[in-house]
């Protein structure tokens, strides 16, 4: 719901920038939920659901893949850039997430 709700908000007809907008979004969101769980009291069980369930059913490399066979021919530059924007934000966006949970169960420690 949250991917079909994103996509029409975007309105666009390549479905290019909503699928980028929301593996950005879901690969900052993952890392930071696996990073502040690993030594949390979160059970598996949740963070398996949020993570693979929530998160992954938010995000969608099959639907960025399709996109860009789709629409490589009308418009490349934007096609293979929005592509690139996808794999190298997406590794950073993932990193800063990561490094953010971290810091979080940092300051949990300390507080306890």
């Amino acid at each position: 719901m949250a991917r079909y709700g994103l996509n029409q908000l975007v309105g666009d007809p390549t479905n290019l920038v909503g699928t980028t907008i929301e593996n950005l979004s879901g690969s900052f969101l993952l890392a930071l939920l696996t990073a502040y769980a690993v030594d949390s009291d979160l059970s598996d069980t949740l963070v398996l659901g949020l993570g693979t369930g929530l998160i992954g059913g938010y995000t969608t490399f099959s639907t960025l893949m399709l996109a860009t066979v789709t629409n490589i021919d009308q418009a490349p530059s934007r096609t293979l850039g929005l592509l690139l924007v996808n794999l190298i934000g997406g590794a950073l966006l993932a990193g800063l997430g990561y490094y953010l949970g971290d810091r979080a169960t940092i300051q949990r420690e300390g507080s306890r």
